[in-house]
C-alpha cells in the first residue's frame, strides 16, 4: 500500500539525515509559553515553541510494535476554533504530545468523497514505474525527485507533483496534495494566532512524499525530509500507526477520513 504524507518545510537551508527524523533533543518542557511578552519576537516565539516539543518525535510509521501495544489517545484539534480556550488546547498538545488529529469541520477545507483513494491509485502507479522512466520522468533536484538507495524507496514531490513526463496522470495526487497543503497552512496559522505573532504563507513550501510500505513486526523510523513543521497524514482507512516520542514507542489509531498532525522543531 502506498502512503503519502505531505510536509510543510520552512524556506531555509537543511540538511538529510538518512532514517530518522528525530532532532538533537532539546530540553523539554511542557510549560506553556508567555505569549504577552513585549520582547519575545515572533522567530523567538516559534522557535520557543518547537523547542518545547518532545524531541525524539517521528513521522508516522504504520508497522506495528510490540513495545507499543497499547493506544494512546488522540487529542481533538478543531482548525476552525478560534476562541482562547481553543488555542490554549492546541497549545496542550503541541507541547506535551507534538501530535493531535483534526476534526474534519473547516467548511472551506473539503476533502471531495474517494479523493484520497484516487490519489492513493496515483501514489501506486509512480511505485509501479520502471526505473528508466522514473529517472526520465523525475530528474533529481533534492529533495524533489525518486530516492532508490533508501531502505524504502519514495518519491518527493512538491505541491504541483511536477513530472517531466506527459504521459503520467496525476491529477487525484496534485488535488490531494493541495487540500492537504491548506490544512497545513491553517495549522501553522492558527499556532501563530495562538502565539500572537504574524503570519505569512509564502514563507513556507509543500511536499508531498509517496512511499511504499513494508509489512514488519518491528518498528522503523521511515525515510523523511528535516527540517519540517507539520506533517500530515490522513488516514484512508483503519490502520495503526507508531509514533517516536521521548518516552519510547507510542501506538495511535486516527479515525477513518481524519488528519494526524505530527509537529517537528526546527535545528538553526
Amino acid at each position: 500500500m502506498a502512503s503519502s504524507s505531505a510536509h510543510l518545510n520552512h524556506h531555509q537551508p537543511s540538511n538529510k539525515h538518512g532514517g530518522a527524523t528525530a532532532a538533537p533533543p532539546p530540553t523539554p518542557s511542557c510549560s506553556h509559553l508567555n505569549t504577552t511578552s513585549k520582547s519575545e519576537t515572533a522567530v523567538d516565539a516559534l522557535s520557543s515553541l518547537f523547542h518545547r516539543l518532545p524531541p525524539l518525535l517521528s513521522l508516522p510509521n504504520r508497522r506495528f510494535s510490540h513495545s507499543a501495544s497499547s493506544i494512546a489517545s488522540l487529542p481533538l484539534v478543531s482548525l476552525s476554533a478560534g476562541d482562547r480556550r481553543s488555542w490554549d488546547d492546541l497549545i496542550s498538545a503541541v507541547t506535551d504530545l507534538g501530535y493531535f488529529q483534526l476534526t474534519n469541520d473547516v467548511s472551506d477545507i473539503v476533502f471531495p468523497p474517494g479523493l484520497a483513494e484516487a490519489a492513493e491509485s496515483d501514489s501506486l502507479s509512480l511505485l509501479e514505474l520502471s526505473e528508466e522512466k522514473i529517472e526520465s520522468s523525475f530528474p533529481k533536484n533534492w529533495p524533489l525527485g525518486y530516492e532508490a538507495d533508501a531502505e524504502t524507496p519514495s518519491f518527493c514531490l512538491d505541491a504541483d507533483c511536477s513530472t517531466e513526463s506527459s504521459e503520467l496522470n496525476l491529477s487525484s495526487l496534485r488535488e490531494f496534495t493541495r487540500t492537504l497543503e491548506k490544512v497545513g497552512l491553517k495549522t501553522v496559522e492558527m499556532l501563530a494566532n495562538a502565539l500572537g505573532f504574524g503570519y505569512d504563507s509564502t514563507r513556507f513550501n509543500t511536499l508531498m512524499w509517496v512511499n511504499q510500505g513494508v509489512p514488519d513486526d518491528e518498528p522503523e523510523i521511515t525515510n523523511g525530509f528535516y527540517p519540517f513543521v507539520v506533517c500530515l497524514q490522513y488516514q484512508i482507512r483503519e490502520q495503526k500507526y507508531c509514533l517516536l516520542t521521548e518516552s519510547g514507542w507510542v501506538s495511535v489509531l486516527p479515525r477513518v477520513d481524519s488528519v494526524l498532525v505530527t509537529l517537528e522543531h526546527l535545528q538553526q
